[in-house]
């Protein structure tokens, strides 16, 4: 079954307008088709209240996937959250499930940030998902989101 519903999942995705994010609704039916009701979950944090940011987790045969999202408003930044963890799924990407493969630097950016988030630290490291626009836009990015996450964690100033 869960190689059948990755693949419904990112049929229903190429078939979106990815800078166009459907309702929520819309978007819970897809993953009730793809992995059945209670098959999958789904949970908000708020990262920052002003500016509105919020960090959508998504959770599907143990496999995770957030994203975070800005907006005028909290329900604005959720709906983009939500948009972008859908999106992370991977867009016509390698059919396969994921969890055989090595954690991906987003799951390991979400791990730190709760570590972070436990020790306090959790506006911080939200301010710098944000500056980053998310888990950055491309590997360099993420990596150096990761540093100074990481950084923090350990009390360090990051280099520049």
């Amino acid at each position: 079954m869960s190689g059948e519903a990755w693949v419904a999942l990112h049929d229903w995705l190429d078939s979106q307008d990815p800078n166009e994010p459907p309702a929520p609704e819309v978007v819970y039916q897809a993953l009730d088709r793809a992995w059945g009701p209670g098959g999958w979950s789904c949970t908000f944090t708020v990262a920052s209240a002003e500016p509105p940011a919020v960090v959508c987790t998504l959770e599907m045969d143990q496999v995770r996937r957030s994203g975070v999202g800005e907006g005028p408003d909290l329900q604005s930044a959720a709906l983009a959250a939500l948009w972008m963890a859908v999106q992370q799924t991977g867009r016509s990407r390698q059919k396969a499930t994921p969890q055989e493969n090595k954690p991906s630097a987003q799951e390991l950016i979400d791990k730190l940030m709760a570590k972070l988030r436990e020790v306090g630290k959790g506006r911080e490291a939200a301010a710098l998902v944000v500056k980053y626009g998310g888990y950055g836009s491309d590997p360099e990015e993420t990596r150096r989101l990761y540093g100074e996450l990481r950084a923090l964690l350990l009390g360090k100033v990051p280099s520049e």
